[in-house]
């Protein structure tokens, strides 16, 4: 009689069937767990690659950085230069606008000598 019937069961009648569908859901899990580890060793390599690019791009980036640091720093050394020559320039600059004002006024003086002189010695030249 079957189990349904309320007779008793065959211990190994209708057992075999689940037994083997047990059996094959396992192999279908165990090749799902071989294909997932076979996804996870790829991602770890994709990730390994990842984090070499990722530390090559830093290298590279703290290598640029530091040549624009450099390249700041000598830029602040030329503006300092230049604001230093320009502060000498402002400080020269008065002395140099007192002497172009003597040397015109030394110049006029000359150029009005000349002038007499010219006309004393016109005067003098016959005519």
């Amino acid at each position: 009689m079957s189990a349904a019937e309320g007779g008793p069961r065959c211990r190994w009648g209708g057992g075999g069937q689940a037994v083997l569908r047990a059996r094959a859901e396992a192999a279908g899990y165990r090749r799902l767990l071989r294909a997932r580890a076979a996804e996870v060793e790829a991602l770890r390599g994709a990730v390994g690659a990842l984090q070499r690019q990722l530390e090559g791009l830093r290298d590279r980036r703290s290598g640029e950085l530091a040549k624009y640091q450099e390249r700041v720093a000598e830029l602040e050394r030329e503006i300092g230069e230049a604001e230093a020559e320009m502060a000498r320039c402002l400080r020269e600059y008065p002395a140099l606008l007192r002497l172009r004002m003597a040397l015109e006024a030394e110049i006029a003086a000359y150029r009005e000598m000349l002038e007499s002189e010219e006309l004393r010695l016109g005067c003098l030249a016959p005519p």
